[in-house]
């Protein structure tokens, strides 16, 4: 494969497995970043299998006897579709796995390397097995004590700042957050729910609404554009439209003799704490916390009983 004019250097460089099975190189978009301490690989935003694209993406760093330890996780472009998952997986040159898990939008994974390890290309790939489901993909190696917990890092080129948590959880802020509008909307529709979770300076998703403060209720209402029972599981996904993708979510039992597509279905939600860090409060709301369960294969979804009012 040629090497484009913009991959001057391998951390820059990132390829997405094509529906024709070949390799196209990805430009990393500035987000990059390579110094003394690590190296820092940021993929832009990346839809899986929508026909052109399919289901992974990798890159392949270069790991010399310096590197001591490494992480890597991935963000939803879209947060209110929470119950998204991703495969990461990190594999020596020998093809050795030292890393191999399915993730949701705010975990990470790390790993210490052994000096059995071996050093060379590495591969860190991300592997998406839904269509048309859109991700950022992050990957970090430290050299020497580069590494401590938790990890701050700041997002390159951007305000953006991750923290990753030592309970393996990864939270998004900007340091320079939008101001919160002056008048809220009396309800929020799918769109409208996402884009409090969303920065419009930097354009990336954080961990956190714009508009409201933990303890604030929400009120959703929207129109069901599809729905689902699945007797395996003993839940119903009701999917809602948001820029042509389907958001899924999930409750307990079967509800289809009750709600049915194109009904106009309204939910009660509540502003949440889900980590705070020197003065940073990071924020969700209770469905999407109580439905963690129901996506660890814990227990069942919430009951949607719950939500209304």
């Amino acid at each position: 494969m040629t090497t484009p004019a913009f991959a001057v250097n391998w951390w820059q460089v990132g390829r997405i497995v094509a529906n024709n099975v070949i390799d196209r190189v990805v430009n990393l978009d500035g987000q990059s970043s390579n110094d003394q301490y690590s190296t820092y690989m940021v993929s832009p935003s990346i839809v899986f299998n929508n026909g052109t694209n399919g289901g992974e993406f990798y890159m392949r760093p270069q790991v010399s006897s310096r590197v001591t330890s490494f992480e890597m996780h991935a963000h939803r472009a879209n947060p209110v579709d929470f119950g998204a998952n991703i495969v990461l997986a990190l594999s020596t040159t020998s093809g050795k796995r030292v890393i191999n898990k399915t993730v949701g939008t705010n975990q990470y994974v790390s790993y210490t390397r052994s000096s059995s390890d071996g050093t060379g290309t590495w591969d860190a790939r991300f592997t998406e097995d839904d269509s048309g489901k859109n991700w950022q993909c992050y990957y970090r190696q430290y050299y020497g004590n580069g590494r401590s917990l938790p990890t701050i890092i700041d997002v390159p080129n951007t305000d953006l700042i991750d923290y990753l948590a030592n309970d393996g959880t990864t939270f998004r802020y900007n340091a320079n957050p939008d101001q919160p509008r002056t008048t809220k909307a009396p309800t929020l529709d799918i769109k409208q729910l996402n884009n409090q979770f969303y920065d419009e300076k930097s354009g990336i998703s954080v961990d956190y609404l714009r508009d409201y403060n933990t303890g604030d209720d929400i009120i959703f209402e929207d129109i069901i554009d599809k729905i689902q029972f699945n007797p395996n599981e003993n839940n119903t996904s009701l999917f809602f439209l948001l820029d042509n993708e389907y958001i899924e979510w999930k409750f307990n039992g079967n509800i289809t003799n009750k709600y049915k597509k194109e009904d106009r279905i309204n939910l009660h939600f509540k502003v949440i704490t889900v980590k705070q860090y020197k003065g940073i409060t990071f924020e969700s709301i209770d469905f999407f916390k109580d439905s963690s369960n129901g996506i660890n294969k814990q227990g069942p979804y919430p009951c949607i009983s719950d939500y209304l009012k």
